[in-house]
Formats: C-alpha cells, sequence, structure tokens
C-alpha cells in the first residue's frame, strides 16, 4: 500500500467504541448474509445483563477518561421491545449511541427515538426492502433531526446492481445524506470473510466514485474518518469506505490498537478486539470486571472489511515471517 499509518481522524481519540451484534432475529433473509445474522437461533441477554455491561463500559472510560460510543447491530435491533429503552438509558448517561438499521420499523418508532440516537445507519437491501418510499420517509426522519449523523449503505448484489444504483440516485435526489454502494464479500456475518463477489470493471469504479451529498450537522465524528499518512509524509482524510473499496484494507504484519481503542460484542456476548477475531475472545459481557489489553496486536488477517475494524489505529512494521491467514 501507498501509506504506512493509519490515525483516528475526526473526534475518535476522545471516545471509546463498543460495537456490539446484539440480536440474531431480522425480518429479511438475504442471500449474501450469513444465517446466524438473522435465524433468531442464537438468544440475546437479557436486558439486565445488557445494562450490566453499559455500565461495566462507562466506568472503565472513566478510568480512560473517554466517552463510551455504543454501535448496535444484528439482526434488526429496532424489534427488540426493550430497545429503546436501552437508548434511553445509555443517552441519559451521557454515552452516544449508533445502530445499524434496515429501516423497516415504524415511522412511529423513528419518530419516537431518532433524538436518542447519535448515528443512523440505514441499509438498503434489495432483496428484502417491501417498500421503498418507506425507507425514504425513514431517512428523512433522520435527515431532519439535528442531533443525528445519518448514512446509508446500498448493498450491491451484482445481478441487481442497477437496480440498487437507480435507487441510490433517488435517495441522493431526496435526502441529504452520504451514501456508500456497498460491495459484497463471501462470508459476511460469518467465521471470515474470504473475497468479493464477482463485479464487473464498470460496477467497481460506479461503487469506488459514488457519493451522497453531505450534511451540515456539526455533530462529533467517533469513528468513520481516518488519517493516513502516506509514504511521500502527506497526510490524508479519508473514510473506512473510501479504503475498503480502493482495496486498500490489508494490513497483514502491522500493528493494529483494536481492542485499546475500541472493541466487538459477538451475539452470543463474546467480546473481541475486532471482528476479525483474530487470536480469540478476550473476555465476554458475563464477566465480573472488564478487562482489556493494554498493548497492540500485529494483523494477520489480509482482508480488513468492518468499518470498526478499519478505524482502529495501525501502524506498518517489516514483519515478513508473517503469514496471512
Amino acid at each position: 500500500m501507498d501509506f504506512f499509518k493509519l490515525s483516528n481522524a475526526g473526534n475518535a481519540q476522545e471516545y471509546f467504541g463498543v460495537n456490539w451484534a446484539l440480536t440474531t432475529k431480522c425480518n429479511y433473509r438475504c442471500s449474501y448474509c450469513h444465517p446466524d445474522l438473522y435465524n433468531g437461533k442464537i438468544k440475546t441477554a437479557e436486558f439486565e445483563v445488557i445494562t450490566q455491561f453499559v455500565d461495566k463500559v462507562f466506568d472503565y472510560c472513566g478510568k480512560k477518561e473517554l466517552k463510551p460510543f455504543f454501535e448496535f447491530a444484528g439482526g434488526e435491533v429496532t424489534y427488540l421491545k426493550w430497545f429503546g429503552d436501552l437508548l434511553d438509558y445509555i443517552s441519559q448517561r451521557g454515552g452516544l449511541v449508533a445502530i445499524i438499521s434496515n429501516a423497516s420499523s415504524s415511522l412511529e418508532w423513528w419518530n419516537n427515538h431518532i433524538h436518542s440516537l447519535h448515528g443512523a445507519c440505514l441499509s438498503f437491501h434489495v432483496e428484502g426492502v417491501k417498500s421503498v418510499e418507506h425507507f425514504i420517509q425513514v431517512a428523512k426522519i433522520a435527515e431532519q433531526c439535528r442531533t443525528t449523523n445519518l448514512h446509508v449503505n446500498v448493498m450491491m448484489p451484482p445481478e441487481r446492481f442497477d437496480e440498487c444504483l437507480k435507487f441510490a440516485e433517488e435517495l441522493r435526489s431526496r435526502v441529504e445524506t452520504t451514501i456508500a454502494l456497498q460491495p459484497l464479500y463471501h462470508g459476511f456475518g460469518g467465521a471470515g470473510i474470504t473475497g468479493k463477489y464477482a463485479y464487473t470493471v464498470e460496477q467497481e469504479e460506479i461503487m469506488k466514485t459514488f457519493r451522497g451529498r453531505f450534511s451540515n450537522k456539526a455533530l462529533p465524528e467517533p469513528r468513520g474518518a481516518v488519517a493516513i499518512t502516506m509514504d511521500s509524509g502527506e497526510v490524508l482524510i479519508k473514510s473506512t469506505f473510501d479504503l475498503l473499496v480502493e482495496e486498500k484494507t490489508n494490513f497483514v504484519g502491522w500493528e493494529c490498537h483494536a481492542g485499546l481503542e475500541n472493541i466487538v460484542v459477538t451475539f452470543k456476548g463474546d467480546i473481541y478486539r475486532a471482528w476479525c477475531m483474530q487470536d480469540g475472545p478476550i473476555g465476554t459481557i458475563f464477566d465480573l470486571e472488564l478487562e482489556l489489553p493494554s498493548a497492540p496486536v500485529i494483523c494477520r488477517t489480509k482482508i480488513c472489511q468492518c468499518g470498526p475494524d478499519i478505524s482502529s489505529r495501525k501502524m506498518k512494521r517489516n514483519i515478513p515471517q508473517l503469514v496471512a491467514v
């Protein structure tokens, strides 16, 4: 790659990130998703257990003089009956919350809870969406809330590429939001990413260049923006999506700070440094104490595919004996 250092941009240095896969229940059954993302076979922890772990994160952040930033995904988190209470619990304590959602819950749900969300990342799934207009109306609710960042990922199955692109163009014309045409990867949601779906050269170029519209909301940006130091010494600000579509996310041999500035939590409640799950779990939400690593790790995973993983600080190291896995 043509850069040797990746650092936090925006306000990331002020926050500790917790990316949490909260539920395996989803009302969609997309072909490119692992069944664990929708089959409901893994039981979600009890609300009391979840809030107890939230408290541990707040305590940990207090000692580190950081602010907690929770990102919840599934499954479809908005269908958890107590999820609104969880949003209120975190926001009332001064933490920030973002969610990944397919936007299928009612407009009433979104109107009731949008003010507790620092970020709404809406995923457009052409295989599951019942109403394009409903999706756009949910996006408008988030767009109009001055305390909520909005972003939309449009999942791009190659065989329905043109249909998804047409939707993205309509969304861009009607809603002020950043938009990413998201390439699909084999193994998504499972044990590991094995490679990208086959796209034409033209499709690849469209995904690399298509963007939405930036809003003028002056809100903290705990994750998503990174500063990369080029081999020339120049520093560029990019999004994690930019690096993904440019295929510049192979960090094998690099020093990675995942686990020091962010963690991930699986459906079962296991804690890992990152979604690559390299080196195994480092704890669970059921532990009495939250004990996390104090040193970075050397990357051995050749595809860094998730935004929270890519966002972790990284420094190139010359360790030729490492082998990608």
